[in-house]
């Protein structure tokens, strides 16, 4: 895929996961953070094209400046704050083994493993914000790892900033989708729990 269809793509994603904040997310305060997070992004998607080290770098530092924002709003359990650098690691060597085995992409159901990795992060994270943190610093960090592995070897060109950028705004979208379906099952199960003959204000 050239990288005018990788662009393409973000922005696709990019402009979705705008529409479902602007409209489905009830939170103001998360709201506007994503939306800050998405215009930024789009804006300095291809900041530094003749540079590509100081824009992976910079990409990068902004997910990592964003995720920590988000994550450290809410008081959390002390061995939650190692899940970001577990998963990190995590993110890397899968991201790694792509890399340098890029016959595995093509492998059936290989681009599912994004919703079974997300579906990891829900079981050690309940809260949206908790979530959307924890995506950002994970990419964040198996991105730096990553890069800075392959540049060990000079190999550094094979981390390619665009599709970090594209990949991070699919597991935001899937991540508000899985969120809208538990809003979705927490309201049928509040009308079902409603008292019958129970007016209705």
């Amino acid at each position: 895929m050239g990288g005018g269809d990788i662009g393409i793509t973000f922005y696709w994603y990019a402009w979705i996961f705008t529409i479902i904040v602007f409209f489905f997310i009830q939170n103001k305060k998360i709201r506007r953070d994503l939306l800050l997070f998405v215009g930024l992004l789009m804006c300095t998607y291809e900041i530094f094209p003749w540079d590509p080290s100081t824009q992976i770098y910079f990409h990068v530092s902004f997910l990592f400046i964003f995720g920590v924002y988000i994550w450290i709003r809410k008081k959390r359990a002390f061995f939650n704050h190692f899940w970001p650098f577990i998963f990190s690691v995590g993110y890397a060597s899968i991201w790694m083994f792509l890399v340098i085995h890029p016959i595995w992409v093509n492998f059936p159901g290989a681009s599912l493993s994004i919703i079974l990795f997300i579906w990891m992060l829900r079981v050690v994270m309940d809260d949206l914000g908790g979530l959307i943190a924890i995506w950002l610093l994970t990419n964040a960090g198996g991105t730096l790892i990553s890069y800075l592995i392959f540049t060990l070897y000079q190999k550094e060109g094979l981390i390619d900033t665009q599709v970090t950028n594209s990949f991070v705004m699919k597991g935001l979208i899937i991540l508000l989708l899985f969120h809208g379906v538990d809003q979705l099952k927490r309201s049928i199960r509040k009308k079902k729990t409603r008292p019958k003959g129970a007016a209705l204000v």
